[in-house]
């Protein structure tokens, strides 16, 4: 269970507590990582707009352990890894919609803040990075299925390169 959001807000604040949290979740569960690099993911993910403290991505991350979303492990330069387990598997299916409306929160954000050139196919080609890693992570990739996202990328590749 995410707790509570606090009474009180920060007008500023983009996302609430439950809101990163899940954002959290589903990052690790694309890929495994440690704080600095979630930092610096949801960074990319909004291009700048939206960089979240250490203050508020560790405490997250410990939450996420404390539940049995995750798991640390120590790793070099006494950082920790985290790793979704098979129960924060198992609640992201439950708020995958959620998912895709902090998405496009986050989107939206960007676009009003902090317009890239092409936004669309900017999170065009993010969206097809980050279905490609969780497949990946997930083990939902077989051979045939490798050789077939490959051809797919090289086909859309040339096709973009004959514009």
């Amino acid at each position: 269970m995410i707790p509570p959001e606090p009474v009180t807000r920060r007008k500023s604040k983009l996302f609430t507590r439950q809101e990163l949290t899940l954002f959290v979740l589903h990052l690790l569960q694309i890929n495994p990582a440690h704080g600095y690099e979630i930092i610096k993911t949801i960074e990319g993910y909004s291009m700048g707009a939206y960089i979240p403290s250490p203050g508020v991505i560790y405490p997250i991350l410990t939450f996420i352990v404390e539940e049995g979303f995750a798991t640390a492990t120590d790793i070099e330069g006494g950082k920790k890894q985290f790793t979704m387990t098979p129960a924060g598997s198992a609640f992201l299916t439950l708020k995958r919609k959620e998912i895709r409306v902090i998405e496009e929160k986050m989107k939206t954000h960007v676009i009003n803040n902090r317009p890239p050139p092409a936004p669309e196919l900017l999170y065009a080609i993010e969206n097809l990075k980050i279905t490609i890693r969780a497949k990946f992570y997930n083990g939902e990739i077989t051979p045939e299925k490798y050789a077939k996202i490959i051809e797919y990328v090289n086909d859309t590749t040339r096709k973009i390169n004959e514009l």
